[in-house]
């Protein structure tokens, strides 16, 4: 004999609940269950999770865009509105060469896969 399951009412299952000494299901949403896999396909899809972003490439290559001698002072941190690259820089002297250099910098960003994407670079402390 096949395991069938059955579907009770809300009324049907908070005796049940009560027989078992469970809590009684209240909630004013009644919600059909969903497989778990289509829900962690449609979350890796929406986040790109496993996708390499622009921000991976950005830290794979950070010697090269910085400099060697730069790169232990400052960090990528994030990109926001998808053009602005905030880096976090450990010593002011650094934080004024790279915006001397900022130029440089944004060329370097460019030489890479989707850096055009980053038309300015902002400066914090960190």
């Amino acid at each position: 004999m096949a395991n069938k399951a059955y579907k009770f009412s809300r009324h049907a299952e908070n005796l049940i609940a009560n027989l078992r000494g469970v809590p009684e299901n209240y909630s004013p949403i009644v919600r059909e269950t969903r497989d778990m896999g289509v829900i962690f396909d449609k979350i890796i899809e929406r986040y790109k999770i496993g996708v390499e972003s622009l921000e991976d490439r950005i830290r794979e290559n950070w010697a090269e865009i910085v400099g060697p001698a730069n790169a232990n002072h400052c960090s990528p941190v994030r990109i926001e509105r998808e053009s602005v690259l905030i880096i976090a820089v450990s010593n002011p002297i650094i934080r004024q060469e790279l915006q001397f250099n900022q130029s440089i910098l944004l060329k370097n960003l460019r030489s890479i896969q989707d850096g055009r994407r980053i038309r300015s670079v902002v400066f914090r402390s960190g």
